[in-house]
């Protein structure tokens, strides 16, 4: 009887991780396919007005791809704005998150204020932007910049304005993000090199330069991971303000692979787009992991 017993046990354990796994296979699962359908897409001449044209071309998408003069265009401006709103907005979630971490009267309530933007779909917050920017003649924006003698500014109509629009959009919407993960990891630092520190005569630039980056490195490097990731894709903001305009200033790989797809129905070109991006954020994010890895070893 006891030897019945154990052998149930023993089935329970061995099938229990298999149990725990499954919903997280069955998602993997169902994304899977999606990648493997596109991925096939991509190397066909696939309209979706003339499926009958439906062949195989190979790398005859990507090739197209590459010589088109709108993807150097998108590729530039992907990583151009990858890299400006990840240096931006890491900085300032660095300042705030360390005035949030010092001791002043009603930190409770700005941090619990802080997570307002991270409630709003990012649609509704590009919505909700783009009615305060309005245009040149318009604007709860340029209305309060009158005050402080500034000139109206045309956000969305031109190239440098749609540009600084959506930079400015995205970072309202994710600095909270970035604030509260590097708060997170302020308040996780041990006290005893900043004892040592104040101990030895160290200023405060002095222990937030040589102490707390050091300390804090791994959760910058996590955040810059996780901006990364999404800014090379970011695709809400922009189709709900520019939709890659003027001029294309603001279309990036994310919005392009939209328009060959689903504005010019070339599916297979549009699938090839899609491929290079994820391919470029793999690539991106795998190198931002092993740096995120020798910043762990580096305190731990």
């Amino acid at each position: 009887m006891s030897t019945t017993r154990t052998r149930r046990h023993w089935r329970r354990e061995r099938l229990l991780p298999y149990l725990l796994l499954a919903p997280a296979l069955v998602l993997l699962a169902g994304m899977v396919y999606p990648f493997l359908l596109g991925l096939y897409y991509s190397f066909t001449s696939y309209w979706l007005q003339y499926p009958n044209r439906f062949r195989f071309v190979w790398l005859d998408n990507y090739i197209s791809l590459i010589e088109e003069p709108l993807f150097a265009r998108a590729l530039e401006f992907t990583l151009g704005f990858t890299l400006a709103a990840v240096v931006i907005q890491v900085g300032l979630g660095l300042a705030v998150a360390l005035f949030l971490h010092a001791r002043i009267p009603g930190r409770a309530a700005i941090r619990a204020l802080m997570l307002l933007p991270l409630m709003i779909p990012p649609v509704i917050t590009a919505l909700m932007w783009k009615i305060m920017m309005g245009s040149t003649n318009a604007g709860i924006l340029n209305y309060l910049l009158s005050f402080v003698g500034v000139d109206p500014v045309n956000w969305f109509g031109s190239t440098q304005g749609a540009i600084v629009s959506v930079l400015i959009i995205d970072t309202w919407g994710n600095l909270p993000f970035v604030s509260l993960i590097l708060l997170g990891g302020l308040q996780a630092l041990p006290t005893e090199p900043y004892e040592a520190a104040r101990v030895d005569g160290a200023g405060p630039i002095d222990i937030l330069r040589y102490v707390t980056l050091p300390l804090l490195s791994p959760f910058i490097v996590l955040v810059v991971l996780f901006r990364t990731m999404d800014s090379l894709r970011i695709f809400d903001v922009i189709y709900a303000t520019t939709l890659g305009g003027p001029n294309d200033a603001t279309t990036n790989l994310h919005i392009m692979a939209y328009q060959y797809s689903f504005q010019w129905y070339q599916m297979g070109k549009g699938m090839a787009q899609a491929i290079v991006l994820l391919l470029l954020v793999v690539i991106i994010s795998y190198l931002l992991m092993r740096l995120w890895n020798r910043a762990s070893e580096s305190t731990a």
